[in-house]
């Protein structure tokens, strides 16, 4: 079966089936997306009632030991620069430590179970779907779109409203899962972020140099990843090399589960804890990074 991309109107294939949704490729500008995509009615019911981010909560100081790295870049690229906003806030942890920062801040967040929390830090967050029009022409040095992107039905839409909010020399950051990654090449139809419907569309670096083209004008691009990334690629090359061994062995499953205790335990004391934190910044070389971030001005 085949569509229409909805970012370059070319051809696409489907690629993935996961649950009852189908994720198609598009080979012209190396995007993965949904279709039939899910109705903006349907996305913004889904966040303002049902969506829930436990992982955001757990992982708070991973949070905002990331922000603080964002927002570095930021004040390097833009020193003057002092109004941000922040679509897609969740739980106020960027925007705490952005105004930790010194920085002017505002956010947008769809979901009112994220947004509950925002009381907890003096930051300000409109409860909307963006573009909101309580921002009317309100002008930023700094947008974020912090893992967004990619739950959005219209992105190129969205980035073209981001980018009409920012002064002149002004920043936007996107960051969302890298279609180009290792990860993703070595777990394929088992993708960590094939999680529709949240993942509408998933990307790679020439995905944005084809939306940005005339719109916008990529500053810096990069990627990075996790300790688990590279567990998660290991654990798939593992596996199918266990497959390989009982097909050729003719041997059960069972034969393999004698020794699973204690080599579980091994593989967590000599992987996990340790080679996967010293080897996991090799994913990143030729930007093949799990995650993509990108600084763009107007």
């Amino acid at each position: 079966m085949k569509t229409a991309c909805p970012l370059c109107n070319n051809t696409a294939f489907i690629k993935h089936t996961v649950l009852s949704y189908k994720y198609y490729f598009c080979s012209t500008c190396t995007t993965l997306f949904i279709y039939p995509a899910p109705s903006e009615k349907v996305t913004r019911n889904y966040y303002q009632k049902d969506f829930s981010y436990s992982a955001g909560f757990v992982n708070e100081k991973l949070i905002r030991n990331r922000s603080k790295v964002i927002l570095n870049k930021l004040v390097q690229l833009n020193p003057k620069g002092s109004k941000l906003l922040d679509i897609g806030s969740g739980y106020g942890f960027f925007l705490d430590e952005a105004e930790k920062k010194g920085l002017n801040v505002t956010g947008v967040e769809p979901s009112k179970e994220l947004i509950s929390f925002k009381s907890n830090y003096n930051v300000a967050i409109i409860n909307d779907q963006f573009p909101t029009t309580k921002l009317k022409n309100e002008k930023f040095d700094f947008v974020t779109l912090i893992h967004v992107i990619e739950h959005l039905v219209d992105p190129l839409e969205i980035i073209k409203h981001a980018l009409s909010h920012l002064k002149n020399g002004g920043i936007l950051y996107i960051e969302t899962p890298n279609l180009d990654s290792h990860l993703y090449r070595f777990e394929n139809d088992r993708y960590t972020f094939l999680t529709p419907p949240d993942h509408i569309f998933l990307f790679s670096r020439f995905s944005f140099k084809h939306m940005l083209l005339n719109i916008g004008t990529i500053r810096k691009i990069n990627t990075y990843s996790y300790p688990q990334h590279l567990m998660g690629i290991v654990k798939q090359m593992v596996k199918k090399t266990k497959q390989y061994d009982m097909t050729v062995t003719n041997q059960h499953p069972s034969n393999f589960q004698n020794k699973a205790s204690f080599t579980k335990r091994l593989k967590y004391v000599l992987f996990d804890t340790i080679l996967a934190r010293i080897l996991y910044p090799l994913l990143n070389l030729n930007q093949q990074g799990s995650i993509l971030e990108l600084y763009i001005s107007k």
